[in-house]
């Protein structure tokens, strides 16, 4: 992923390659999608709230049939609102003949505490001006993430996951998610949208993704196992098909 800024907006890319594809098909994951909005639409909450360090309170992301097959994804993103405690964001996907092929949508809000600052959103920029060397597995497995049963997914709590303030990054949290829903649901062959809220850190962990499937649809409840406590929130839809290219 690279990501510059270009005035007001943030824009981003990402190149699509079989390890980032829900499993079986040619279609990027939603969780990849989550995770790149997570991180670019934290971009705008780091300019705005700095020098205090923001965390994600609620995202979400909406893939169309169009996605399947993209080599490249292209993101802009915007504020919507902000404030002196909470920023708004949007962003759309296009790929590269400029079509859309999908959107999102995520919050953020300043961590209250003072022991945490983010850095410079120069800093920042400059470490995503170019892309980063790709996966050398497919992403879940790459993470640690692993389908214990029928709807239920794990994400242990390891530095490869780990976000600014040493917690579950939320873009990631949602490949436990998108997991969950998918091994819940065997006639399901990708997650077209998915929506998290996010209630507290997950910092001992793992994380335990379970999901109640309904024709397609899918309620997920994450939970901090050394705690048992609600971590997130979630929402997803399934596509049954892997749509044509």
């Amino acid at each position: 992923m690279a990501v510059e800024a270009v005035g007001d907006e943030m824009h981003g890319w990402f190149d699509v390659v079989p390890e980032l594809w829900s499993p079986g098909t040619t279609t990027v994951r939603a969780s990849v999608a989550a995770s790149v909005a997570d991180a670019v639409l934290g971009f705008h909450a780091i300019r705005a709230l700095a020098p205090r360090l923001p965390v994600t309170l609620e995202l979400d992301v909406h893939l169309f049939d169009e996605v399947n097959g993209v080599e490249r994804v292209n993101g802009r993103s915007r504020v919507v609102k902000a404030g002196q405690s909470v920023v708004v964001t949007s962003m759309d996907f296009h790929d590269d003949a400029g079509r859309l092929v999908g959107f999102g949508s995520g919050s953020f809000m300043a961590i209250p505490n003072p022991g945490f600052s983010s850095p410079p959103i120069e800093a920042v920029l400059a470490h995503f001006a170019e892309p980063h060397p790709g996966l050398s597995a497919p992403l879940a497995e790459r993470i640690g993430c692993v389908r214990t049963e029928p709807a239920t997914a794990v994400l242990p709590c390891t530095p490869e996951v780990y976000n600014a303030s040493k917690a579950i990054n939320g873009g990631l949290l949602t490949v436990a998610v998108e997991e969950a829903a998918l091994s819940g649901d065997p006639g399901a062959a990708r997650i077209e949208s998915l929506h998290i809220r996010f209630l507290r850190a997950i910092r001992v962990g793992p994380a335990i993704a379970v999901a109640d499937v309904h024709r397609g649809m899918a309620r997920v409840e994450v939970r901090d196992a050394s705690s048992d406590r609600v971590a997130a929130i979630a929402t997803t839809r399934s596509g049954t098909a892997q749509p044509p290219r």
